[in-house]
């Protein structure tokens, strides 16, 4: 390798005259040419190899820097009240493969996390807050409404969203029994039925509900209901026909503030052809169905006329917010508590 040196000659001469490096130096330069693309090369050697000898599991940690916090939210409330949305995430991250496994359910409930947050914003006006869980995940990916396995299909990040959605649940329920010994526990749903109607379901069934207000009052009845607690102690003395039908029960509350629900006591049956949800995972596990002070109630909105626009969005939200605020003075509490 050449370069060019400045050099005197008899001091009154300048001239340039080119020469060579010394080999030590020489090496030294093309060592410094070199070096970084060997170490470029080295280092994707070395990503290729670990790949390579990886299992399956270990090469997607490698390549995916998958964070389950990024896919649920939480808000820690001040009420006893817990408002959780499985089915509203649109989020669809490509290293989760689509559910395929027991007859996968993809579709989602569109506008409930809108519906919400409205719902949120709402209480707040009044200075409370429920506890709040959102899956913000597409159910493609990840059902939150299922057990485990279900609703990941095997697939390990699937699981991790799963689990942190459901601890953050398990979390506010511990939180409510501690601050207020009973609340409770909504969990937020989205249907498509024809019929433009708020379904609530006690995990009770349409023949079930059909039954005789003295069988569904019976043992056998309350048993597989989800808000059992509450019909065994609750302020008012109502019997469970009284808090599934009465006047003073959650369809009937909302029915009166202009959006029918089921059942009521202006809509107190759903038609088996109806195709009512009568509640999933989440209200069994965790309602006073599995035992404990926490009642449970799905609640499937209707589109049209509800969670179709910002505005319908908004109206049912105050009239859900009057609602429950009723129904847990009714039946819970003198006063809906507050406490941070």
């Amino acid at each position: 390798m050449e370069v060019f040196n400045l050099k005197y000659d008899k001091v009154e001469k300048l001239e340039l005259k080119p020469f060579k490096l010394e080999k030590g130096i020489q090496n030294s330069v093309k060592q410094r040419l070199i070096h970084p693309f060997l170490k470029s090369f080295y280092c994707f050697l070395t990503f290729i190899i670990l790949v390579g000898c990886a299992k399956n599991d270990e090469a997607i940690d490698i390549l995916n820097s998958f964070v389950a916090e990024d896919y649920v939210e939480f808000e820690m409330g001040n009420i006893p009240i817990i408002l959780s949305v499985p089915h509203g995430g649109d989020l669809k991250p490509v290293v989760i493969a689509n559910r395929t496994c027991n007859n996968a359910v993809s579709v989602m409930d569109e506008f409930t996390i809108e519906q919400a947050r409205a719902i949120m914003e709402e209480f707040a006006k009044r200075g409370q807050k429920p506890y709040l869980i959102i899956n913000k995940m597409h159910r493609s990916k990840m059902d939150a409404n299922r057990n485990r396995e279900d609703a990941s299909c095997g697939d390990k990040n699937a699981h991790a969203v799963w689990s942190l959605f459901h601890s953050q649940i398990q979390n506010s329920i511990v939180s409510i029994k501690t601050k207020f010994d009973k609340g409770l526990f909504i969990d937020l749903h989205g249907h498509g039925n024809p019929k433009q109607r708020v379904e609530l379901g006690y995990l009770l069934y349409e023949d079930e509900l059909a039954l005789p207000d003295e069988t569904l009052n019976s043992p056998a009845l309350l048993k597989a209901s989800s808000i059992q607690h509450l019909a065994k102690n609750n302020a008012s003395g109502s019997l469970h026909t009284d808090l599934l039908k009465g006047e003073k029960a959650f369809g009937s509350l909302l029915s009166q503030a202009g959006f029918l629900a089921v059942p009521s006591n202006k809509d107190p049956i759903p038609l088996v052809s109806d195709n009512y949800f009568s509640g999933g995972y989440n209200t069994a596990n965790y309602s006073s169905y599995k035992g404990g002070t926490i009642d449970g109630i799905q609640v499937e909105c209707n589109r049209t006329g509800l969670r179709d626009t910002k505005s319908n969005r908004q109206t049912f939200a105050m009239a859900f917010v009057n609602a429950v605020t009723t129904f847990l003075k009714a039946h819970y509490f003198d006063e809906v508590p507050v406490k941070n």
